[in-house]
């Protein structure tokens, strides 16, 4: 049975599904938890909200989270890895008198100069006088296309505003030095010498630098400039290019280029956060996390700076909630809302003509280039829609239109329950099934996509529970109250009074799937239901049966099998401690949150990392392995600021940090 989780190694298809294969996870085996009792004596949790020292924990935490937002919008990326999430002008064109004297490997692995990947260049003297080159292009994507298709200037409404830039830089390096390269951007439809329109809808900028302007190449990496001062760059089809000539390269040229990038930043736009730092390794998950924003680590993402609440966080705040507004609004296939279970990390919508469906400016779905195969992948869980996603990203969308108003928030908010309101179950324990998984049409590998999931998740029903409890609180509708209800009664059905803990949810067949005791739905049940007998119990179970240590780490599974601690979990639990006045509790495992901070693998002492090894196995088929991660890291700031993320309120034990500071 799966819920909301989602960072597992998966199945995959390419877009939309034309070839699959299984990609193997590895398991660890960690240190048995320690039966040594919590120490009472650690320092308190970070200052409240509003206090802006920026060495605390929980100012680095907050911190992580921005610059992982800003990561693609600071700047307008043409490359920094293959497939990278913050690329434009995607689209390869080869443009040579003899074809056969350029290639192109933008999968390079030797000696980036950054990341994982850098672009080899190859032009070979076949003639004495040939030239040629590559133009990286925006390129059209139409109807049922699988892969975008060169625009010379051909097609209307295509082109990139790139207006605001000022400069093109790129890092280059020679196989040998002395290479003698043309590089330049714009131009595409235009004459190069004259820089006349020769196609209907050109550039609107003749190529910069002129033909003839040419960079010597060293051996060793070095930047170069461009000046766009002046030029017009409201409508780029061409982002960038080089050309090579036999008369100034007679034995040819080898090169390397790297981190392509225009000057240009969008900070006020809405997008989505990327969900994983990943390494610059072949390891299968960095490869199909390395593009990733799941939507619910956006959705809490979006609680955590609100929690925070800074100028700058709630700036941060509403936009996320647009994009999560957009992205329901404006779906590739799906018409009247509907939301994924992960989007691409960087522009929130596609670009000027790529158009599939016939539909402009949907969301872009995730997915990464497989180098090996030459194809554009996805994963058939990030593109499916599970419940519980949806009702986090209404529980975003519904604490912020709480404090901050605006009435397309909570449309967007109600639309998105009446969706959940057609998973119900009628029967059979009740609730709300899982949702729907797979491609938005069938396949030869999936002939009966899209599916409709039978299985319900506990943790899916308390999601849903306070979603719908918070539509009733705000519009005064019964009808929301008696969903809110449906839900509750699904997860109460779900609790095992033998055990004292609450079981993962039912399988397809409708029978309660009792091989995994999940961590979170006994903490998030305290979270969304308050403290009582079987809440109280179900955090207990926790405790004894779910602690887990690696090394020097204290904290808690994410099932029992107690391999390593789960660092979002560990955070959750935190969190629960603080709403039971815990404070025993809830100061020594934020301390040993604090502790991964600052020294987990792969850390940068500002983010949490999702686990402190790879391999943390649920009891499901997906892992968690050892990078940073969003999702970790707003859990450890609702922990640090004592925030019940569920109700957006405070569940600090001490009367000092209340009321919460909002600026």
């Amino acid at each position: 049975m799966m819920n909301r989780y989602q960072w597992r190694i998966p199945v995959l298809l390419l877009l939309p599904a034309l070839a699959a294969f299984g990609l193997a996870c590895r398991s660890l085996a960690g240190t048995p938890p320690g039966p040594q009792p919590p120490s009472a004596t650690l320092p308190l949790p970070s200052p409240p909200p509003g206090t802006l020292n920026t060495d605390t924990p929980l100012a680095q935490a907050s911190q992580h989270l921005a610059e992982q937002m800003d990561r693609y919008h600071s700047t307008f990326n043409v490359y920094t890895d293959v497939g990278a999430a913050g690329n434009h002008f995607v689209m390869l064109g080869r443009i040579a008198d003899d074809p056969g004297a350029v290639d192109i490997d933008p999968c390079w692995k030797e000696n980036p100069r950054s990341g994982a990947t850098a672009i080899r260049n190859v032009f070979r003297n076949t003639t004495g006088r040939n030239w040629g080159g590559w133009y990286f292009l925006n390129g059209v994507l139409t109807g049922d296309d699988r892969a975008p298709r060169p625009n010379w200037g051909d097609v209307p409404n295509a082109g990139i505003d790139l207006r605001g830039a000022t400069r093109l830089t790129f890092w280059a390096r020679g196989e040998r030095g002395g290479e003698k390269i043309e590089f330049f951007m714009g131009g595409v439809g235009r004459n190069p010498h004259t820089g006349d329109p020769i196609k209907p809808y050109p550039d609107s900028t003749r190529r910069i630098p002129p033909p003839d302007t040419r960079f010597t190449l060293t051996p060793h990496w070095q930047q170069y400039t461009i000046d766009l001062t002046g030029a017009d760059l409201s409508y780029i089809l061409g982002g960038f290019g080089w050309v090579a000539n036999a008369v100034n390269n007679p034995n040819g040229a080898i090169f390397y280029l790297d981190d392509i990038r225009y000057d240009k930043a969008r900070l006020d736009e809405p997008r989505f956060i990327l969900s994983y730092v990943t390494l610059p390794s072949e390891h299968p998950f960095d490869t199909v996390m390395r593009n990733v924003a799941f939507t619910y680590d956006n959705a809490l993402a979006l609680l955590a700076f609100m929690a925070r609440g800074t100028e700058d966080d709630w700036r941060r705040a509403q936009l996320l909630a647009d994009a999560l507004v957009y992205a329901w609004a404006n779906d590739r296939f799906y018409a009247g809302g509907w939301l994924r279970n992960a989007y691409q990390a960087g522009d929130l919508a596609l670009w000027p003509g790529w158009t599939p469906n016939g539909r402009a400016n949907t969301a872009r779905m995730p997915g990464f280039w497989d180098c090996a195969r030459q194809m554009w992948f996805e994963d058939r869980f990030q593109v499916s829609t599970h419940t519980g996603n949806v009702a986090w990203a209404m529980l975003a969308l519904l604490n912020y239109y709480q404090q901050r108003g605006g009435e397309k928030y909570l449309a967007a908010a109600q639309a998105m329950g009446e969706w959940i309101e057609q998973r119900r179950q009628e029967g059979g324990f009740g609730g709300y099934r899982g949702g729907i998984e797979g491609w938005e049409k069938p396949s030869a590998e999936y002939p009966n996509d899209p599916v409709e999931v039978a299985w319900r998740s506990t943790e899916h029903n308390l999601d849903i529970y306070v979603a719908f409890t918070k539509l009733y609180e705000i519009t005064g509708h019964p009808v929301w109250r008696e969903r809110a209800e449906h839900a509750r009664a699904f997860v109460e059905a779900m609790w095992n009074e033998e055990g004292g803990h609450y079981w993962t949810g039912t399988d397809e067949a409708g029978q309660i799937n009792q091989s995994v005791i999940p961590l979170d739905v006994q903490a998030w049940s305290l979270l969304a239901f308050g403290p009582n007998e079987r809440t109280r119990r179900a955090v207990a179970y926790a405790e004894e049966h779910l602690r887990a240590t690696w090394g020097n780490y204290e904290g808690f599974d994410f099932n029992q099998d107690r391999d390593m601690p789960w660092f979002e979990g560990t955070a959750q639990m935190v969190v629960a401690y603080w709403a039971l006045k815990d404070v025993r509790n809830a100061r020594f495992y934020l301390n040993e949150l604090r502790e991964v901070q600052a020294t987990a693998p792969n850390g940068n002492g500002k983010g949490i990392v999702a686990a402190p090894a790879d391999g943390l196995t649920t009891g499901f088929d997906w892992q968690y392995f050892n990078r940073l991660h969003i999702g970790a890291t707003a859990w450890f700031i609702f922990a640090e600021q004592m925030w019940n993320l569920f109700w957006g309120t405070s569940v600090a034990p001490f009367r000092t940090y209340l009321p919460m500071i909002r600026r």
